[in-house]
């Protein structure tokens, strides 16, 4: 599966056409052939597939009991009144209804089913080889409520293939190559093509051949056909299936999928490389492809870009320009569109050091590896290098040439390899090595450890902003360093964020954290991290480095370079579906269980598509209401119930939220609450009336033995 992009990308690199990311959904279906694809109320996926229908809530696939169909290969699904409407392989027209499917019976067991659409009016339209229907679905029954008859049908030499209705009239492809007009009852030989799919607009038709790049399509317009070009732009696809959405032409294919734009025959994206045989656009704008023998793939909506296919490691900027090191080590300058610019790397990439010594950096001299060259006063040298830090007296270029070359006159100020080396508008510099972080002053040329807690601090990046360092170690931390001591702290593990943070970088007074599934960025580092959501909506990426060029966000991937506009788009959780608790001992039809319960179990469902899932669940049980003696705790995100035993008797509230790590916000509470009935020594009514009975009886055997103690004195 991993694969799969190199096509992708392949693609891209032919056409200049828009490049399409997609990736693998994690389903348990990769065996089966998922025919077609739709989202109830709840925004769950429904697969219609060979092997029956499943739910797919992005952690678990669930199999929809299907027993009574004949066939579990699933031709269709359609969504018509809040309702989910299919068949399958033998004709057989079904339901969903809950964790089932209940079969619609048809009118005439004769009819013969090639799809089913929806009118304008919410009926069920369902195309026939012979005719189309019109079906008012009450129930579980149909009323009929029209049926058309194909003009110039003839069995097995001319029937219906295809079928569509605009405001010119009603339209019926034919397998002998003819154009119906229904309302005219006219026939019209396809000149010039063979027509197999056909889709429409309000007063036109285009008609596809089954292999449109090799064979010309027509529009049909004013009763009139007009030939349209060959699709430019597509691999040697045969077409197998047709679907618009919006103002998308997806044409299927054994070897992949085109999408056109509708009334532009150009290709504007190409996945080569899977049997694409159903394509669905959820609630959320997001599209996905079901495949045969491949699983789900999702295309995530966006406006972001696939640029450039080279893999990237490392990303800088210089001089409104993007400096890139692809995998392999070479350097290279990109525009702000990820076309490569010629012939600048090498005097671009390369430093020549403030007091034009003529020294190119970085310089490799035989065993060592120079990084930086600083000229301080009085005609002395700052290098730093693979072997440490040093000094070096030099009057003239040629002299600090031949010194480095010889590797003499050499002033020792830290014989350690120098690992990170950031400088300031200031005198001093901050520096690394396997000893930890240190501080050095360019007027004296002394240092000292920068320690935290008594602890080293083993950096990954070192930033100078408005007189003060920030530091990103290893351990998830970023420090504020401000005259050699740490002012400010910010921990990625603390409060169960444990955010993966590779990388820090400050553009525009803000900052911008990396971490392993997105990117965040913030005016401090006090919280309110900010997220870009379309990143965050991607999967299967590995994030390697970023730059922001004015309003936009590149991201090398090992895909290539993706480019991002930071829009603010507003965060909504995922939902919870949650059912009704079970357990022994519960009174029937209630949330009651009896004192003698041994386990109370809440089911309940996520519904979190998006592959990435950057959140993390808690939840809480709640007795008598006492919500402010009990933790939230933490548990899977893939698990769908929760169990509790022997649970005292009370009221409990089950109240289960979603916390964004990078952020730090939390969902609203999903709650649902049961009760466990007391036992009979702990109910109140028993023991005020035991109270009564103890006090009653105390009272008798008190006047009794008064009595007694009077008949004695006597």
């Amino acid at each position: 599966m991993k694969l799969v992009p190199v096509f992708l990308l392949f693609t891209s690199l032919l056409f200049a056409q828009t490049k399409p990311y997609y990736y693998p959904v994690q389903t348990s279906l990769g065996d089966h052939h998922i025919t077609a694809i739709a989202q109830d109320a709840f925004g769950r996926l429904i697969l219609g597939t060979d092997k029956g229908i499943f739910s797919f809530n992005g952690f678990l696939s669930k199999q929809i009991t299907s027993s009574k169909l004949y066939s579990k290969d699933i031709i269709q699904l359609l969504k018509l009144k809040g309702r989910f409407i299919g068949f399958n392989r033998t004709g057989q027209l079904f339901e969903i209804k809950g964790d089932e499917v209940v079969l619609i019976p048809l009118l005439d067991s004769k009819i013969q089913i090639l799809s089913l659409e929806a009118t304008k009016d919410r009926n069920l339209r369902i195309l026939c080889p012979d005719a189309v229907y019109i079906f008012n679905l009450k129930g579980n029954s149909l009323s009929l409520v029209s049926k058309t008859e194909i003009p110039f049908y003839e069995k097995g030499r001319s029937e219906l293939i295809d079928y569509y209705e605009n405001e010119k009239g009603r339209f019926a492809l034919l397998s002998s190559n003819e154009l119906i007009d229904i309302d005219d009852q006219v026939a019209r030989t396809l000149p010039g093509m063979t027509g197999r799919w056909m889709i429409g607009d309000k007063n036109n038709l285009i008609l596809f051949p089954a292999k449109p790049n090799s064979n010309i399509s027509l529009q049909y317009i004013n009763k009139r056909f007009k030939n349209l070009n060959k699709l430019i732009g597509a691999f040697n696809h045969s077409i197998q299936k047709v679907v618009r959405i919006d103002e998308k032409v997806y044409l299927l294919s054994e070897t992949g999928m085109i999408v056109l734009k509708v009334g532009d025959m150009r290709v504007k994206s190409v996945i080569v490389g899977l049997h694409v045989t159903a394509v669905f656009q959820d609630k959320n704008k997001n599209t996905w492809l079901g495949t045969k023998s491949k699983g789900l793939y999702c295309i995530p909506d966006g406006s972001y870009k696939l640029l450039n296919s080279t893999e990237f490691s490392f990303l800088d900027l210089y001089k409104d320009k993007i400096i890139a090191r692809s995998s392999s080590g070479e350097m290279m300058t990109l525009s702000k569109f990820g076309r490569r610019i010629r012939n600048v790397v090498q005097n671009q990439v390369q430093k020549t050091d403030p007091k034009s010594t003529g020294i190119q950096l970085p310089l490799i001299v035989a065993d060592e590896f120079v990084k930086e060259i600083l000229p301080l006063n009085n005609g002395v040298f700052l290098l730093v290098s693979s072997k440490g830090l040093f000094s070096i007296d030099a009057k003239s270029t040629k002299e600090l040439r031949d010194k480095l070359k010889k590797g003499i006159g050499r002033n020792v100020i830290l014989e350690s390899p120098v690992k990170l080396f950031q400088q300031s508008d200031t005198n001093e510099v901050l520096f690394s090595n396997l000893d930890g972080l240190f501080s050095l002053d360019l007027n004296t040329l002394e240092y000292r450890s920068i320690r935290y807690f008594n602890e080293n601090i083993d950096p990954s990046d070192i930033l100078f902003h408005k007189q003060a360092w920030y530091v990103l170690s290893s351990s998830n931390k970023i420090f504020t360093i401000k005259k050699g001591k740490v002012t400010h702290e910010v921990n990625f593990r603390e409060n169960g964020s444990n955010l993966l943070v590779s990388r820090l970088k400050i553009y525009n007074d803000q900052f911008y954290i990396l971490s392993d599934k997105t990117l965040y960025r913030t005016k401090n580092l006090h919280g309110d991290l900010e997220r870009l959501e379309e990143l965050s909506r991607m999967n299967d990426l590995f994030l390697r480095d970023f730059v922001v060029l004015n309003d936009k966000v590149y991201v090398a991937t090992q895909f290539g370079l993706f480019e991002f506009s930071w829009e603010k788009v507003k965060m909504e959780f995922p939902s919870f579906i949650l059912g009704k608790p079970a357990g022994d001992h519960q009174i029937s039809q209630t949330n009651t269980f009896g004192a003698d319960n041994i386990e109370v179990t809440i089911p309940y469902e996520l519904v979190e598509l998006m592959g990435n899932h950057p959140y993390q669940l808690q939840y809480r049980l709640v007795r008598n209401g006492e919500k402010d003696q009990i933790h939230w705790s933490g548990t899977s995100l893939s698990l769908t119930k929760l169990t509790f035993e022997h649970l005292s008797s009370g009221s409990y509230d089950l109240e289960l939220r979603l916390f964004d790590p990078g952020t730090g916000r939390y969902s609203n509470p999903d709650l649902i609450s049961f009760r466990v009935k007391a036992s009979w020594y702990e109910d109140r009514l028993v023991w005020f009336i035991t109270g009564i009975l103890i006090g009653f009886f105390g009272l008798l055997y008190l006047k009794r033995r008064k009595r007694l103690k009077k008949m004695e004195l006597q």
